[in-house]
């Protein structure tokens, strides 16, 4: 059997590391590569380690390379992250491969692109087609990044006004598709899906699907708790005792979600991976739009995007995103957006929640173009 390993550097926000997962385990399971996956932050460490499904898939596919180990004193922080970087040397004069999120287009870390140049492949950060990130990068003045390593990998179908659209001739282009809609993911997360649902709600009764609300920062921008309050009302009011589960981010203020679910006996919290609530999922809400929606779109559970836009595209920020003819900024995904509105949100919730139940039957799709998995594993 094969003996490869592919090293990994990670953002700490995680959804480099949910994008990437995907591939990873296509790569174990056809191939038998191990993947060590490079975490340098303690936010990135914890998240990991808190979310189970994560931290399960990173167990069998390989391991997590904590370089720092969390050490504050600076010396020995660098001493960590010294030692750390000659592993990884090591492993890639020996025929490893590398991938990175943007790591290695800076220094220090870029000389490793450089010396291992066809070794290294850059991947887009999102798993999904997203169009509102060609709108991010016209109105936040967001610059084209320009990767270093000779390999670049789209998840996109149109590439064009992309994050990592500036590419040389030089450079070997994967257009792969949607990483967590491919066969072998979502086979693995059906598979999975009672066992993590046994472990983590075993006290819930999710005969007639959940309740998903999928929650961001609630005080950092304006109207984010008026419209989580809201929320959490028209859920309550028209649940009919199907189960909510209220999944935080890592920044979310904790002591307000607990402030306000409390005395609700149908509200729990939840840390369990987008794809594996979306098997049990009647429907998915967020404060705005949010990258899970796809995710639950994709195993055809019905997607809620209520939010406060505006319709001044000067407003584009990184405190919100802006609205323009009244519909989501990525309506691929939604299907159903409501401007602040709870009375309409009370409306459509009675409404998806008339249906009758099915879990998800999504399988996946099938790819035989296998070109990057073979070109980051011994076969190339």
């Amino acid at each position: 059997m094969s003996s490869c390993k592919v090293i990994v550097f990670v953002k700490n926000k995680l959804i480099t590391l949910d994008t990437v997962l995907p591939i990873l385990l296509e790569l174990k399971v056809k191939y038998d590569v191990s993947s060590d996956i490079v975490v340098f932050d303690k936010l990135a460490h914890d998240a990991i380690n808190s979310n189970i499904v994560i931290k399960d898939v990173i167990n069998y596919i390989g391991k997590e390379v904590y370089v720092t180990n969390g050490e504050k004193i600076k010396f020995l922080r660098r001493t960590y992250v010294l030692f750390g970087l000659f592993r990884i040397l090591f492993d890639l004069i020996n025929g490893a491969k590398v991938i990175h999120f943007g790591h290695l287009n800076k220094w220090p870390l870029k000389f490793i692109a450089l010396i291992f140049y066809n070794s290294t492949f850059q991947l887009q950060s999102t798993a999904y087609d997203f169009e509102y990130v060609t709108s991010k990068i016209k109105y936040q003045n967001l610059n084209i990044v320009s990767p270093v390593g000779r390999n670049v990998v789209f998840f996109a179908k149109n590439i064009n006004n992309k994050i990592l659209s500036n590419i040389s001739d030089r450079k070997k282009v994967y257009k792969f598709g949607e990483t967590r809609t491919r066969e072998l993911w979502v086979e693995y997360v059906h598979k999975k899906s009672n066992y993590y649902f046994d472990l983590c709600h075993r006290n819930i009764d999710y005969s007639r699907g959940v309740i998903v609300f999928i929650l961001g920062t609630i005080l950092g921008y304006k109207s984010q708790l008026s419209l989580f309050q809201s929320t959490v009302r028209a859920l309550v009011k028209e649940s009919g005792g199907v189960p909510i589960l209220i999944k935080p981010h890592a920044y979310t203020e904790m002591e307000v979600v607990n402030k306000e679910i409390n005395g609700h006996e149908n509200i729990y919290l939840t840390y369990l991976h987008p794809s594996i609530l979306s098997t049990r999922a009647v429907l998915f809400i967020s404060n705005n739009f949010s990258n899970t929606l796809a995710d639950a779109h994709s195993f055809g559970v019905k997607t809620i995007e209520y939010s406060k836009y505006s319709s001044d595209l000067s407003r584009f920020t990184k405190d919100g995103l802006s609205l323009s003819n009244n519909e989501s900024i990525d309506p691929q995904y939604v299907d159903y957006f409501i401007n602040n509105d709870e009375k309409k949100l009370s409306y459509i919730l009675k409404k998806i929640l008339l249906d009758n139940y099915h879990p998800s039957t999504f399988n996946g799709y099938t790819s035989k173009d296998d070109e990057l998995l073979k070109d980051l594993s011994c076969l190339n």
